[in-house]
C-alpha cells in the first residue's frame, strides 16, 4: 500500500511540474513585456524629440529592439486577444510617429502620447493576466528601474502642456528607496548572483542623481544605463529554477 501511494504521488508530481514551470514562464514573460515596453516609450520619448533637428538612429534601432521583444512575447503567450490588441494599436502608433517626415516634427508629443496610453493599456492587461501569480524579486526590480526610467523621460520631454500622470517628488523617493532595500537583499539572497547583481547596481547608481534632477533636459546616458540593467535583471529572472 505503501509503494502504491508513493507510486501515485511520483506520477501527480510529474503531471504537475510541467504545469508549474509553464506558469512559472508565463509569469517571467508578463513581467518581461511591462518592462519592454516601459523601455519602448522611454526610447520613443528620447528619440522623437520636436526641437532636435538631427536624431541619433541609435535611438529608433532601440525602440525597434523592444518592438519586436513585445512582439516576440505576445507570441510566446499564445497571443490573447487582452494583449494582442493594445499591442497592435502601439505598433501603428509607432508606425505613424517613424512615417513622419521632418516638417511635421510637432506632431510628435500628440502621438508619443497615444503611445503611453497603449502602453499603460498592455501594462493593465499584462497585470490582470498576471494576477494572483506572485512575482520574483528580480522582475520586481526589473519593472521599478524601467517605471523610473520612463517616468524620467516624461518629465523631461517637451509637452505642450503638463502632464498628470508623472511619479510625484514623494513617488520617485520611495521608488528609489525600494529599489535600494531590494538590491541589498537580493545580494544576500542570492550570493551566487551577487557580482552580477553589484554590476547592474552599478549602472543604477551611475545615473541615480541624474534621475532624480530637477533640470530640463533628458539625455541618452540614464536610458542606456537603465535599460542594460532592465535586460539584465530579466535574464537573471529567466534563469531561476
Amino acid at each position: 500500500m505503501r509503494r502504491f501511494t508513493l507510486c501515485v504521488l511520483l506520477s501527480l508530481l510529474c503531471l504537475s511540474s510541467p504545469a508549474v514551470l509553464a506558469e512559472a514562464r508565463s509569469n517571467q514573460q508578463l513581467s518581461e513585456l511591462i518592462s519592454r515596453s516601459r523601455l519602448l516609450c522611454a526610447s520613443a520619448l528620447l528619440y522623437f524629440d520636436p526641437l532636435q533637428r538631427n536624431l541619433d538612429p541609435r535611438g529608433l534601432t532601440a525602440v525597434y529592439y523592444h518592438l519586436n521583444t513585445l512582439d516576440s512575447l505576445v507570441v510566446q503567450l499564445g497571443q490573447p486577444a487582452a494583449l494582442q490588441a493594445p499591442l497592435t494599436a502601439l505598433k501603428g502608433t509607432f508606425s505613424r510617429l517613424d512615417r513622419l517626415p521632418p516638417a511635421e516634427r510637432q506632431r510628435y508629443p500628440e502621438l508619443l502620447g497615444q503611445l503611453l496610453s497603449q502602453q499603460r493599456q498592455l501594462q493593465e492587461a499584462a497585470e490582470a493576466a498576471a494576477a494572483g501569480q506572485g512575482s520574483h524579486p528580480l522582475q520586481l526590480q526589473s519593472r521599478d528601474l524601467a517605471r523610473l526610467l520612463l517616468d524620467y523621460q516624461m518629465r523631461h520631454y517637451h509637452w505642450p502642456q503638463p502632464r498628470t500622470d508623472l511619479l510625484a517628488v514623494e513617488q520617485r523617493e520611495q521608488l528609489d528607496q525600494a529599489i535600494g532595500q531590494r538590491f541589498s537583499q537580493l545580494e544576500q539572497a542570492q550570493p551566487e548572483q551577487a557580482d552580477a547583481l553589484k554590476a547592474i547596481r552599478r549602472h543604477y547608481q551611475f545615473v541615480r542623481k541624474q534621475l532624480h534632477s530637477p533640470s530640463q533636459g533628458a539625455g541618452g546616458g540614464a536610458e542606456f544605463y537603465l535599460s542594460r540593467a532592465v535586460l539584465d535583471l530579466d535574464e537573471l529572472a529567466a534563469s531561476q529554477p
